[in-house]
């Protein structure tokens, strides 16, 4: 009834899609150091990803979980509590609704170079190529994501924001059958998109130096 009230009055309009000029594929790495007035070094790496509406998104999302949702994510327990290469690393994507970026940032603890940083990342990548994630950390990952996503819910003004968005992306009744496409993923799909997406060719990387004066 409030619905109606506030809303009901404004008039359907079609809204015109956008049709933007696809980006060519990516072929060879591209690197970029710069130096700049900060107090810590830092490592910026982009991988280029599939758009929302693609049939590997969630995958990705997985992924980004896998690397560093919460302390138990691999790069935070492996790279800065085990080995201590850097003081803080996050892995996530753009979640854009064209094709994105997946993103992994991270500072180097002190003595660490960023190459080091650099190399360290891409053996915990290359993992992900070379061996499926076992079932109890997969589902370790569907389980938070599923809790999370129930407990985002549970207020009127996220179950509002949620069905507006999926109202955009397909029709709001997809919102209900979002955690059941994450507890479909397989460990097999994440290898096969991990060995297809976390390569240099497929990467830009960033160098954000100190400056030195």
């Amino acid at each position: 009834r409030l619905t109606e009230k506030w809303f009901g009055p404004i008039p359907r309009r079609e809204v015109q899609e956008r049709n933007l000029p696809q980006e060519p594929a990516q072929t060879e790495q591209r690197r970029l150091t710069v130096e700049r007035n900060v107090p810590l070094d830092s490592l910026f790496m982009t991988f280029r990803m599939s758009d929302r509406f693609s049939p590997d998104y969630h995958a990705f999302d997985m992924l980004s979980d896998i690397l560093s949702n919460g302390r138990s994510g691999r790069l935070r327990q492996r790279l800065v509590q085990e080995k201590r290469i850097f003081s803080g690393i996050d892995a996530y994507i753009s979640g854009s609704l064209d094709p994105g970026l997946f993103y992994i940032t991270g500072k180097p603890a002190t003595g660490i170079t960023l190459e080091q940083a650099e190399e360290a990342v891409w053996e915990e990548l290359n993992l992900l190529h070379q061996e499926l994630i076992e079932a109890k950390e997969l589902d370790k990952v569907k389980n938070k994501f599923e809790s999370t996503w129930i407990f985002g819910n549970t207020s009127y003004l996220n179950i509002a924001t949620n069905l507006a968005w999926f109202e955009l992306l397909t029709c709001a009744e997809d919102m209900l059958y979002e955690v059941d496409k994450y507890r479909a993923i397989t460990a097999e799909q994440l290898r096969r998109v991990a060995a297809e997406t976390f390569i240099p060719e497929n990467s830009c990387v960033l160098y954000y130096k100190h400056e030195t004066i």
